[in-house]
């Protein structure tokens, strides 16, 4: 599947995901927009689960974004990274090197939130 084909996909999958809000079936919207996202973000969803900590970082930062897209798309994305067994065994080691980073991110965003 082309990048335009991944991205054509996933709007359709969150317009339904939408219309599946609105009937207030959320277990199907929240399906939905975890298959959409798959999709949008398969690249840098593989590249995570490589071993790409730069990456990983962006995106847990983006969790924080004032924009709503960035912010949803990099909590679906973690929910799904962190039930992904591949991805478990990659950051394992890695994650014991980046979590007082951050760690020290997050406080500084409960601080700016907070503060």
């Amino acid at each position: 599947m082309t990048p335009d084909q991944r991205l054509k996909l996933a709007q359709a999958l969150i317009t339904e995901a939408v219309a599946c809000s609105n009937r207030n079936d959320i277990e199907e919207a929240k399906h939905l927009t975890e298959l959409a996202i798959s999709h949008e973000f398969k690249d840098e969803m593989e590249r995570i689960i490589k071993g790409d900590v730069e990456l990983f970082k962006m995106t847990f930062k983006k969790m924080y974004s004032q924009n709503i897209k960035e912010k949803i798309v990099a909590r679906v994305m973690f929910h799904m990274l962190i039930e992904n067994k591949d991805f478990q065994k990659t950051f394992r080691d890695k994650f014991i090197h980046l979590r007082h980073e951050l760690w020290i991110f997050e406080k500084q965003q409960e601080w700016k939130y907070n503060g």
